[in-house]
């Protein structure tokens, strides 16, 4: 089986873009093979911080033959009247080296012309691999790259060699200064010199032997079983970082993990704290006793397997960690000086806000923090919470941003929410205060916890919801795939933590009050802002897009979506209920009368403008009977809108579909009376309206629901 085999030797490439070069890698083989006729069995891709690996396995020796055709002249100059084949035809026959009798004669926009099927015979395989290497380099989908030295080329780092081989010959291409070759290197601590690989079996030996393990995939195995091994020896409970093991898998080429440890005297700080000072500064993994309680251990990953210097490198790891505790150390003790003098920190920093700003022409933080107070009240008074619960939500917004100005948040800025609520329990505030602080931000990430209280919901909502409403009014929203500001995943976020929270509050009303506070500010620069009465609008549709991406993607079907978006509804949770109740009749056959029922009705009166419905009018006894039941209907079918009670509306509905099935077989609507047309006409449209009281029910793709017939 023919193999190709490219490396790319390099300085460290960032561990954050190995996994992204290396899918590049894959796809760019494959469609560069399916662009050249090549045929293979399979494609493989592996990656270290130092080295980027492809591997084409059954690749076909040749490219496969293809039919070209090529159009001649037309069939009146190629054959004469009687089909006799003419200079003109023998000429094109020989030019494409194809036997006269080989023409065919085809039909084109003007007229009959003349083709030739022209074979073209693939290449080998082999001479076309020099270049396909060459761009396969060249065309990789790098996050980041420049020149390194003279030459114009340009990679995420330099390159160092480069190896190609297919089966035992090399492929020679040219990078800048560098040819490819047989060469390779080991483990660039662990062995020494260049290694000559014959081909690609020796080339996965030589790997193993110089102590370089190419799979990432095999290298978080091993650093996972290592890590439960070390946990073990202390009695800890398995709880790996997963986002810290994707990372530190790429951050190796022989991963060996080593066990540290540090003073217990520090486990008084906050889990987050020490976690945030290991995981995201030192990339070590913390040892856990439980889920909310650290031992004082932790792991480090190293580079290499040298057991002879392993105790010195946990020493210098303990060491480093050491100073970063202290550090963290020394700002939660200044962060709690007030404390101890008897004062509240967290409300001393209220005014400190004033000098931090929040967006460029939108005033400070503290001006933010007064909009959340009114924001979340709001939506607590409509969602009719209890006058201390409210209470309880304005305490935790004033006191929301009061953490950003702590010196614990200026040096680990992941911590804001968190420190607020560590601080807001030590200076006594009540638990639900201290943990709607910290909820404020969630969810922070796609699968990241929703708020568990629903003070902190609504604080998470105001939050987010305010960030979308000043971006777009400070004409910063998003703008094709641009979203620095995380605007798309904070409307996922409210949308989210609403249905979660089955939260039933107008989100019109909360951005129109939103954007009137905004442009209320003193501290609003207008000149440079956008005002205007359609700003509210596009901030609903910005977030109801959000909404339809995550219904669609939730598998509910899309003409259910825009049956109910066409009400243009401005309740979340209302939204989803009305979805719902369309998803329990969807497939049921008497939906299926009730669409064709609504739809005569809506198309008869849709250019109707009359809706008053004269009694004495009413002629004929389906029209009457037809009219009883509207009003009959009507009043109930309010109410039940009024409840939300969406699938007892359409159940109600059916009641409708016999006499307006009567009405129409009996009674002609477009008669020459004027009034009696236009009475019948008020009827109908009447009746339309409250077929379409829950969706547009025109929108339901009509074909699906038939089949269910």
């Amino acid at each position: 089986m023919n193999k190709l085999l490219l490396e790319i030797g390099t300085e460290e490439i960032p561990a954050a873009y190995i996994d992204h070069i290396l899918e590049s890698l894959k796809k760019n083989a494959h469609d560069m093979l399916k662009e050249q006729r090549i045929g293979y069995n399979n494609i493989s891709t592996f990656g270290t911080p130092r080295r980027l690996i492809l591997l084409i396995e059954g690749i076909l020796e040749r490219q496969q033959d293809v039919s070209h055709k090529v159009k001649g002249p037309s069939a009146a100059v190629a054959f004469d009247k009687e089909g006799v084949i003419q200079k003109a035809a023998l000429k094109f026959a020989e030019a494409n080296q194809v036997r006269p009798e080989k023409l065919i004669i085809e039909k084109t926009d003007k007229g009959d012309y003349v083709f030739a099927l022209k074979k073209i015979k693939g290449e080998k395989t082999e001479l076309l691999l020099s270049e396909i290497c060459l761009n396969l380099i060249t065309g990789l989908s790098l996050p980041k790259s420049m020149k390194w030295g003279t030459t114009p080329m340009r990679f995420i780092r330099p390159i160092r060699w480069l190896l190609a081989l297919y089966n035992d010959r090399i492929i020679s291409f040219n990078w800048g200064s560098l040819t490819s070759d047989r060469v390779t290197y080991g483990h660039c601590l662990l062995t020494t010199g260049p290694l000559k690989i014959k081909n690609a079996d020796d080339y996965f030996m030589a790997m193993i032997k110089n102590h370089v393990v190419i799979d990432p995939e095999l290298r978080k195995e091993m650093i996972k079983n290592q890590i439960t091994k070390k946990i073990e020896k202390v009695k800890g409970q398995e709880c790996i970082e997963q986002t810290l093991l994707e990372e530190v898998k790429n951050l190796t080429e022989y991963p060996k993990v080593l066990l540290g440890s540090f003073d217990k005297t520090y486990l008084y700080l906050p889990v987050e704290v020490l976690t945030a000072v290991m995981v995201k500064h030192q990339k070590y993994f913390p040892v856990y006793e439980n889920k909310n309680l650290l031992l004082p251990f932790f792991l480090v990953v190293i580079n290499g397997n040298e057991e002879q210097y392993a105790k010195s490198i946990v020493h210098g790891n303990e060491r480093v960690l050491k100073a970063r505790l202290e550090d963290a150390k020394f700002f939660y003790q200044e962060d709690q000086k007030l404390t101890k003098s008897g004062l509240k920190p967290l409300d001393n920093n209220i005014e400190k806000l004033n000098n931090v700003i929040f967006q460029e022409g939108l005033g400070t933080v503290f001006d933010k923090v007064s909009r959340l107070i009114v924001l979340s009240q709001d939506i607590g008074v409509e969602l009719g919470l209890d006058s201390e619960t409210l209470k309880i939500l304005k305490r935790a917004a004033r006191l929301c941003k009061s953490d950003l100005v702590t010196e614990m948040v200026k040096e680990f800025p992941e911590l804001q929410g968190i420190m607020g609520r560590e601080y807001a329990l030590l200076q006594g505030e009540a638990p639900q205060v201290a943990l709607s602080i910290s909820e404020q931000y969630l969810p922070r990430f796609s699968g990241d916890n929703f708020p568990t209280t629903i003070t902190g919901s609504i604080l998470s909502i105001s939050d987010k919801l305010d960030n979308i409403v000043s971006c777009f009014i400070n004409g910063m929203a998003p703008d094709g795939s641009q979203d620095p500001y995380a605007l798309r995943r904070q409307a996922l976020g409210i949308i989210n933590i609403v249905l979660f929270n089955k939260l039933n509050f107008s989100i019109n009303k909360i951005i129109n009050l939103n954007t009137s506070l905004l442009t209320e500010s003193k501290n609003m620069k207008k000149e440079n802002c956008l005002i205007d009465s359609a700003i509210n609008l596009l901030i609903k549709d910005f977030i109801f897009q959000r909404f339809r991406h995550l219904l669609l993607e939730k598998k509910y079907k899309y003409d259910m979506i825009d049956a109910v978006f066409a009400k243009r509804p401005d309740n979340i949770l209302d939204v989803l209920t009305r979805i719902e109740a369309l998803q329990k009749i969807y497939d049921t056959s008497e939906f299926a009368h009730t669409i064709t029922a609504a739809a005569r009705a809506y198309n008869l009166s849709k250019n109707s403008t009359e809706l008053k419905i004269h009694r004495a009018l009413l002629q004929e006894k389906e029209e009457v009977e037809l009219y009883n039941t509207y009003l009959e209907l009507n009043e109930a079918i309010e109410k039940l809108l009024s409840e939300q009670r969406y699938s007892d509306v359409f159940t109600s509905l059916e009641i409708m579909n016999k006499p307006i099935d009567l009405f129409f077989n009996k009674v002609l609507v477009m008669v020459e009376d004027d009034k009696i047309r236009k009475n019948r006409l008020a009827l109908l449209k009447s009746i339309a309206n409250l077929y379409f009281s829950v969706a547009d029910l025109t929108k339901i793709a009509l074909a699906k629901v038939n089949n269910t017939n």
